[in-house]
């Protein structure tokens, strides 16, 4: 307890005659000293010794004796010294500091950067300036212990706390104590910063090994470009560039990927992807989504590799047709209104994409009229374009008015609605150049909702419903087919009026009943422990509308659609969904997944599909740890029609908790036959950076649910 009295006496003498030292005060306010003894205090040179502790600006050194030289504006700290600053732990033997020219030299400094957890030690260590310092024959990581998972040596560290920089040079990184990489010179980011990022490699039967590095420029701090340098060894060198900006009115990414001379096609290949999205005010906004390729195969080649799979539909490598739009909108409470351009190019041989639409103008409205009335109002304008066929241009005016009246019990919501299409046609033969086409729509819509509380707490709810539709039969093969097709139908479709085809150049005849249960069963706790639906339609008319335009026979019910969903454990789910002939004879449509999730990076999937005369495809993924962190994954869908396999994955991850890493092998089967086998291979270093390819959109394409987050 004494000692403790002494110190604020000291405390408060050193106050008093520092003023006196002129230097002994820096830019940063007044220097104050603590400690046991001081001799000489006010000579000019004087020694601290005894729990010593010396504050200036936002800086402490604690060491055993200090001495202070007035003359040279120099302290030297000797014994179990420590110095913090901010962001910056440094201990060591001695450390000689200059005050007023924040510099200095410190021997054998062991350091501590706390926001990364970054450590480790060094023969010699200077401070440059404030928040400049350079270590000498140091070594740096994050990992504890008396050996580290990974250790960077280097000959000179550069650590700049000023703009977030550490550069070192002569550099090699040690795993587990073995040398594995070394290069010339190395930076990394204390926090965001321009510089070079990890190199990334990987390996696959079409691009054979390859290699990229990638250069971070950071522009702004809502402004940012990536350059990547990558060479692939059966392909050439390429240079990708993703530029990102975010503005609060507007936000965009802009990926360029160019590669000279490919040496597989002999030409130079390009791809270009741009997203943006504008906020221009009073309701009003705009989009961009520009994407194009100059070679058909160029996601299947380089989608996992470039960024580019996640743009386009059907996945890495599977997309038959990649799209372009850009348009400006507006949006109220009552009017949703807009201008488009829509393109589309071809990437499959030999099929077909839809028809551009140059523009694509729409003004669509709801207003309510009275307690229980409304007013729905959709309306269209659109300009087809393609190389060969007819083009032309179509009106669509669709007004709906209705009427729902909905209580605990059910609802009741009669409605008419009328189809007017006008069409402008070029290149037309066979068709007329002007088409006119109008049709009504009369429905009523209606259920009843039952329901039963369970002694336990638990609730039933069982919902019939019921819609009759009449559209009259009308020929319309004298109408070209731009955007019309017909979708796999499932339970709710079957209460749309227009429900055989998307679009607007085909609408289906209808005089029918729509008959629907729905059936729902949650827990005590409010958990849905199942829930299913089934429906048929009932058709009075006999004749129908083909895709073609063409009137034909039309049978008298439809088929069963079922979907379900079933949840015995909060974990643990079972879905269903099919389409059965009406005579029971057979499926034509059977999608079935069971999946577990027990718990965090833990899921099982299996799957199987079917649709008649397309799809017989059976699959099993899942993700687990394995042992004390190890996590596993694997996919595998297997052609039950064809007998052989489409899809394989199989990856293994490690988490280290300083450093963690993955690795996936992956085949597929693309569109038109080709296959693709690929070798993705991740590492993290924690608190350095990363090594390797974004492998994460595979996960969650061939095992749903997984997710090995590092």
């Amino acid at each position: 307890m004494a000692r403790r009295l002494a110190r604020p006496r000291l405390a408060i003498l050193a106050a008093i005659c520092w003023p006196l030292l002129a230097h002994g005060a820096t830019e940063q306010g007044p220097v104050t000293l603590y400690a046991d003894q001081v001799q000489g205090l006010g000579s000019g040179h004087w020694t601290a010794s005894g729990d010593v502790e010396v504050l200036y600006g936002d800086r402490r050194v604690y060491a055993d004796t200090v001495h202070y030289d007035q003359a040279r504006d120099e302290i030297i700290a000797q014994g179990h010294v420590r110095m913090v600053s901010p962001g910056l732990l440094t201990a060591a033997p001695q450390a000689t500091i200059h005050l007023q020219a924040n510099q200095g030299i410190v021997v054998q400094p062991r350091y501590l950067l706390p926001a990364q957890n970054g450590h480790g030690h060094a023969a010699q260590g200077q401070e440059l300036a404030k928040g400049v310092y350079r270590l000498n024959e140091a070594c740096y990581t994050t990992c504890e212990g008396a050996r580290p998972a990974w250790e960077l040596w280097t000959s000179r560290l550069d650590l700049n706390q000023n703009s977030g920089e550490v550069t070192t040079y002569n550099t090699r990184i040690d795993a587990l104590g073995i040398p594995v990489f070394w290069l010339p010179r190395f930076s990394f980011p204390l926090e965001r910063h321009s510089g070079f990022l990890t190199p990334s490699f990987g390996n696959s039967t079409i691009n054979g090994f390859s290699l990229g590095v990638p250069y971070y420029f950071n522009i702004a701090p809502n402004m940012d470009d990536t350059l990547t340098a990558n060479y692939f060894t059966k392909r050439g060198a390429m240079v990708q560039n993703q530029f990102r900006y975010l503005e609060p009115d507007y936000s965009g990414t802009l990926l360029l990927d160019v590669l000279p001379n490919d040496q597989l096609t002999r030409n130079t290949l390009w791809a270009v992807s741009w997203q943006h999205n504008q906020n221009l005010g009073h309701g009003f906004s705009a989009a961009i989504n520009y994407n194009r390729v100059s070679y058909a195969n160029f996601l299947s080649d380089f989608g996992g590799i470039s960024g580019f799979g996640s743009n386009f539909a059907g996945g890495i490598g599977n997309a038959p047709y990649i799209t372009s739009m850009g348009g400006v909108y507006y949006n109220n409470a009552h009017i949703n209104a807009g201008i488009s351009l829509q393109s589309y190019q071809e990437l499959v041989p030999n099929s077909i994409a839809p028809y551009a639409e140059l523009p694509h103008i729409f003004a669509d409205g709801y207003w309510r009229l009275g307690k229980n009335g409304y007013f729905d109002w959709r309306s269209s304008f659109d300009y087809f374009n393609a190389a060969a066929g007819p083009i032309g241009q179509r009106l669509d005016l669709t007004p709906t008015l209705g009427w729902r009246f909905s209580s605990g019990w059910g609802f009741l919501e009669p409605q008419a609605r009328l189809y007017y299409s006008r069409y402008q046609i070029q290149r037309n033969n066979p068709y007329p150049r002007v088409i006119n086409r109008t049709l009504p729509a009369l429905s009523l819509k209606g259920g009843l909702n039952f329901v039963r509380y369970g002694a336990d707490g638990s609730t039933a709810l069982l919902q019939p419903m019921f819609k009759y539709l009449y559209i009259p039969t009308k020929d319309q093969s004298n109408i070209p087919n731009f955007d019309a097709s017909q979708p796999f139908q499932n339970f709710p479709m079957i209460f749309q009026d227009n429900f055989l085809y998307t679009g607007n150049d085909r609408i289906n005849a209808a005089n029918l009943l729509a008959l629907g249960l729905t059936g729902t069963w949650l827990t005590p706790a409010g958990r849905q422990l199942w829930q299913g639906s089934i429906g048929q339609i009932r058709y009075f008319n006999r004749n129908q509308i083909d895709l073609a335009g063409n009137v034909v026979p039309q049978t008298q019910q439809s088929s069963y659609f079922f979907e379900g969903v079933f949840a015995p454990l909060s974990d643990l789910n079972f879905l269903a969904s099919s389409q059965v002939a009406s005579r029971w004879q057979r499926f034509e449509r059977l999608n079935l997944r069971a999946q577990w999730l027990p718990g965090r990076n833990r899921v099982i999937n299996l799957d199987y599909r079917y649709t008649q005369n397309f799809v017989d495809q059976a699959g099993i993924s899942a993700a687990w740890p394995v042992a004390p962190h190890w996590q596993a994954l694997a996919s595998y869908q297997y052609d039950v029609k064809d007998r052989k396999p489409l899809e394989q994955l199989l990856g293994i991850g490690y988490d280290g908790g300083c450093w963690a890493a993955r690795v996936v092998v992956y085949h597929q089967i693309l569109l038109g036959g080709q296959s693709n086998n690929a070798v993705y291979f991740e590492i993290l270093l924690r608190g350095l950076t990363s090594l390797g390819n974004a492998s994460q959109s595979l996960l969650g394409q061939y095992v749903p649910g997984a997710s090995m987050e590092f």
